[in-house]
């Protein structure tokens, strides 16, 4: 299967494992599962880190290095992503507000992937793409 992680599970499988599930841990450990991550998450991530580099110590170069080198896989922007995002489901009501989860739903969505969030906020988007653990 191929699972699209959002910025904070990326980031916090690669640094903080100890804020991951056991059932988030199997998935990422699976063979059977295709461990990807957006090219949308740098960019959320350098955006954070230049804004707030002594809370959010870690530069897009450094995650993507890391990632690569912990084996998943970069999913680049496509223009069909950025169509997909007019066919998402509207949000209920849930205070969401994040751009950049719009956008990897919509390429989970567009490629027929799971994108596995840590944000419960997002289940109101009502998308079978998307599951929090």
């Amino acid at each position: 299967m191929r699972v699209l992680l959002d910025t904070h599970y990326l980031i916090w499988s690669m640094y903080d494992t100890s804020k991951l599930s056991d059932e988030m841990i199997d998935l990422l450990e699976d063979e059977a599962n295709d461990i990807e991550y957006s090219i949308a998450s740098l960019w959320e991530s350098e955006i954070k880190h230049l804004k707030h580099p002594e809370a959010f110590a870690f530069s897009s170069a450094d995650i993507h290095h890391d990632a690569e080198a912990a084996g998943y896989h970069i999913l680049d922007l496509e223009p069909y992503h950025i169509f997909g995002l007019s066919a998402l489901g509207e949000e209920r009501g849930s205070g969401h507000k994040d751009p950049f989860d719009r956008i990897l739903i919509a390429q989970a969505r567009s490629e027929n992937m799971l994108f596995v969030t840590h944000d419960k906020r997002l289940l109101a988007y009502n998308e079978p793409c998307v599951r929090y653990f």
